[in-house]
Formats: structure tokens, sequence, C-alpha cells
């Protein structure tokens, strides 16, 4: 049986992709607490999806639906690292942070979660077309 290297790069990529959100899970606390951009709503439900795409990934025999997995689990992990890095942003630059994302017209938390998961459904759309238009 012949290795695709390349196939074995995908799931190494998606391996640590998932890895690295378990870590964001525990590394701020938010699983521990009600904090507005990563809590129970975010954080855990985040690292089990792409828990479970890299398990598909993994026992997936067909080439093509491997390849589409990996792209919904890169696509997906990097729509929410976006948003959690966007946030953190907000928080170093803004020294009343808080009420910008939170209090103020209703708080833009939720704008710019709803913001990057649209760029991120977009994104989704146009790489599941192209995988299946070839």
């Amino acid at each position: 049986m012949k290795i695709n290297s390349l196939f074995v790069g995908k799931k190494i990529i998606l391996i640590l992709l998932t890895v690295i959100s378990f870590f964001y899970c525990f590394r701020f606390g938010y699983i521990l607490t009600a904090y507005g951009h990563g809590g129970q709503l975010v954080g855990v439900p985040f690292a089990l999806v792409m828990m479970t795409i890299t398990v598909i990934l993994l026992f997936t025999p067909a080439e093509r639906h491997r390849y589409t997995a990996y792209i919904i689990g890169l696509v997906y992990f990097l729509t929410l690292a976006a948003f959690s890095i966007t946030i953190e942003a907000i928080r170093d630059a803004m020294p009343d942070y808080f009420k910008f994302l939170y209090y103020e017209r209703g708080g833009y938390v939720n704008k710019i979660l709803l913001g990057w998961c649209l760029i991120g459904a977009i994104a989704l759309i146009f790489l599941l077309r192209r995988i299946r238009n070839r």
C-alpha cells in the first residue's frame, strides 16, 4: 500500500490544530468562567468539533472525503481563531474594551463573531465548490 505523503501532512496539520483547540479551551481558563468570547459557548464545542473532524479525516477511506474533512477543519479553525485574535486585539488596544464589546449598543462581540462566521462560511462554500468541480 502506497503512503500518500500529502495526506500524512494533512493529518499532522489537523491533529496539531485540534491540540491547539484544546489548549485554547484551557489556557485562558475560559472553560471555568463565563468570559464572553471563550466560555462554554465557544471554547469547548470548538475543540470537540475539531476533534470530530480530525477523527473523520483519520478514519475515512475515500480520498475525496478526507480532503473535504481537511478543508472543513482548516476553515473552521481559522475562522474561530481569527475571531478570538480579533477580540484579544481589541482587549489589548482599548482601555475600556469590556464596555465596547459587551455593553455599548448591545455590544459588538456578537457582531464580530457573526462577521467571522460569515467570512468562514463564504470561504468554505467557495472551497467546497472547487473540490466538487475538480
